[in-house]
């Protein structure tokens, strides 16, 4: 395995730090890194299920600046599990509650400059219930029916590259479809 020779950190914002990592390889070659780190406790993307829909998100997303169709999603408060926060996001972005929460995998954003890490789980038995958010505006729900799923998505012009690998998951390492 290569080693972490040094890590210095080269810039920070409240939500991110820029650390410049010197790691030597076997071979002996040595290079600098740059590495975007996340300061919270990862991020959790819910596949919420009812009946046989799953309902998405439409909401702004400032790096595009355009709307991008995601799912509930949001970072993991001090504390908190993971099955916890995701609830406590369903109930902010989409008004519903969950009592079967299954995680379902741990991705990585983009493992080669970003170690933000988001866990994805799936969400049924859905009731109704809603607590306040941190959005700026309203939330469009976006509902679709399973059997819909590739037609509905190749039609978006925006998705979370999280929502693609989530629904990929979902269909081919789980028994939830």
């Amino acid at each position: 395995m290569p080693k972490i020779k040094n890590r210095k950190i080269i810039s920070r914002t409240d939500l991110f730090r820029i650390d410049k990592l010197n790691i030597k390889f076997d071979n002996n070659q040595v290079r600098d890194y740059e590495v975007i780190c996340g300061t919270g406790h990862g991020a959790v993307m819910v596949i919420p299920i009812i009946n046989d829909e799953i309902i998405f998100i439409r909401e702004y997303a400032a790096a595009i600046d355009d709307y991008s169709l995601t799912l509930p999603k949001g970072k993991i408060d001090e504390g908190e599990s993971v099955i916890e926060a995701a609830n406590r996001e369903m109930q902010e972005e989409i008004g519903y509650k969950s009592d079967d929460i299954k995680f379902l995998y741990l991705l990585d954003l983009a493992p080669g400059y970003v170690n933000h890490k988001t866990n994805i789980v799936v969400a049924r038995s859905l009731s109704e219930s809603k607590l306040d958010g941190d959005e700026p505006e309203p939330l469009e729900l976006v509902r679709c029916k399973i059997n819909d799923l590739s037609g509905f998505l190749s039609k978006e012009k925006n998705i979370d590259s999280r929502v693609l690998s989530s629904i990929y998951i979902l269909k081919e390492f789980s028994d939830d479809l």
